[in-house]
């Protein structure tokens, strides 16, 4: 039985000034609370790209990535000064008659492969809707994780393939939580930005 995440390793706690950096967002400050809810849906619904796209030959429909979630483990979050151990970012895309939800994993630490290993294909994500219902999603393809030293970083990529069933749940409601299941565990995360996915697969029809 795959054993629960808990970040709590002494790498991440004696580097963590070094290893853990604030980035922007705006969105999830309590102070900008109101902002956030009251945010345009038309800012969720902002193109990346679409059209035919002669490369791969098919038509698309990509939006623009958005912050979907921040988190920091309980048990190392006193050491944080208010920074963040994983930010993650999410869009939707529609390639032909097909529809994908995309997770952009950044784990502030380049030591985060030893702690979360890889986001293995054919692994699932639950995702919690507030009305108490869920759904599974299935990541399509294996990602080791990217180290960036640079930047003290590790990020991973999830693509998640939607059924009609997905697709009307999630245009129907927003998301309360996600629970991703890594090759060395699994955790839960509490979505700030509720309805991003939902404003998204509303606009992409």
């Amino acid at each position: 039985m795959k054993r629960t995440i808990y970040l709590v390793l002494i790498s991440f706690l004696t580097f963590h000034t070094v290893l853990l950096a604030q980035t922007s967002f705006p969105w999830f400050e309590a102070v900008n609370e109101q902002q956030m809810a009251q945010e345009n849906v038309t800012s969720d619904c902002t193109l990346e790209r679409s059209g035919f796209n002669t490369q791969t030959g098919f038509d698309e429909i990509i939006f623009e990535s958005k912050p979907l979630f921040v988190y920091t483990h309980p048990q190392v979050k006193k050491y944080m000064r208010h920074q963040y151990l994983m930010e993650t970012r999410a869009h939707t895309e529609k390639i032909n008659e097909n529809y994908f939800v995309i997770l952009d994993y950044k784990i502030n630490s380049e030591r985060a492969k030893s702690n979360y290993g890889n986001l293995e294909k054919d692994g699932k994500i639950k995702v919690n809707l507030i009305n108490g219902e869920h759904i599974y999603l299935m990541n399509i393809a294996r990602d080791r994780g990217k180290v960036r030293k640079s930047k003290k970083s590790t990020s991973y990529t999830g693509t998640y393939t939607l059924d009609k069933d997905d697709i009307k749940a999630l245009k129907k409601t927003s998301i309360s939580t996600i629970t991703v299941l890594w090759e060395e565990g699994v955790e839960e995360y509490e979505i700030q930005n509720i309805d991003l996915l939902k404003n998204q697969m509303n606009c992409i029809d």
